[in-house]
């Protein structure tokens, strides 16, 4: 079986003066994540924040911003996911196409997360875990983990925060996950280390690869506090001697700039490991201790 090729984007938070530019953006990505061979392509979480310098009648300020989100980028939504549909298509590519602000039918904010395929099948999750700026700003959390397929692969797709629970990753993993997708958005390093060591952390625990796109640098704004953003594009798995890294590092970014990262991933080998686990591992669980333990602390 072939692996499959990742490219992992470590995408420029930037001011985009049209929903035009920012799609112009994306493709740039995109297309040189095609034309390198890959199978898949994975943009950030919020990837379209820089639209925020597109609205022409006030500056954005912190006291404009949760409005400004609620109101103004879930406009673009629908234009963004048109785009990436149009991508997957004319560039034969899965895109992993980011988060973007989005209003449900219930007419709640919601941080929502694109699958898109090259036959224009779109598939979307919900984060589920909001930080609280994001309940500040009245965002609701989603209730549904989506498992897919992409490739030879069955998926589930994790917005930052997500990552740092191991069980959304677990209840993944019991459905039949091998590969987390992972869009993030840190401002601070210590959000960062959270991000990455949850990477790690589950792909250990769980035997299987995980993805993290991040957000990265700024677009001026808000005008009164512009929001930096910071990251390493990263692809991790297990650690063990089937697969010969310490620390599970695949591959990572290697500077503070947009860039793409090229990974392959082999599920062969994923499934080597987890048949013949080097610790543990899924195959050496207490399934049947679990429930003791979980019915105890909660008598």
């Amino acid at each position: 079986m072939n692996p499959l090729k990742i490219a992992v984007t470590q995408f420029a938070l930037r001011a985009e003066p049209t929903l035009d530019s920012f799609l112009a953006h994306v493709e740039s990505m995109v297309s040189e994540a095609a034309a390198s061979g890959a199978d898949v392509v994975v943009l950030p979480e919020l990837a379209s924040t820089g639209l925020l310098a597109s609205f022409d009648d006030h500056i954005v300020t912190t006291d404009t911003v949760a409005d400004d989100y609620r109101h103004g980028l879930t406009g673009y939504t629908e234009g963004i996911v048109d785009g990436l549909v149009r991508m997957a298509r004319e560039h034969e590519i899965v895109v992993i196409g980011g988060s973007h602000n989005r209003t449900a039918d219930d007419g709640s904010l919601r941080n929502t997360a694109y699958i898109v395929f090259p036959d224009g099948r779109v598939e979307q999750q919900d984060k589920i875990h909001l930080t609280p700026p994001e309940h500040a700003m009245g965002t609701q959390g989603g209730d549904d983990l989506l498992v897919t397929t992409v490739g030879p692969f069955t998926v589930g797709l994790l917005i930052c925060a997500d990552i740092q629970f191991p069980e959304l990753s677990r209840s993944l993993v019991e459905r039949g996950v091998e590969l987390i997708f992972c869009p993030s958005l840190t401002w601070n390093r210590r959000g960062v280390h959270r991000v990455r060591v949850g990477c790690q952390a589950r792909a250990m625990e769980s035997q299987a690869y995980v993805v993290m796109s991040p957000l990265i640098g700024h677009s001026g704004l808000p005008a009164d506090g512009p929001m930096h953003t910071v990251g390493r594009a990263l692809a991790t798995g297990p650690v063990d001697r089937t697969f010969g890294r310490n620390d599970g590092i695949l591959a990572e970014a290697t500077s503070d700039k947009e860039e793409i990262v090229y990974v392959d991933l082999d599920r062969d080998l994923l499934l080597a490991s987890r048949d013949n686990p080097e610790v543990p591992g899924l195959k050496l669980r207490r399934l049947d201790l679990y429930p003791k333990l979980l019915a105890g602390r909660e008598s």
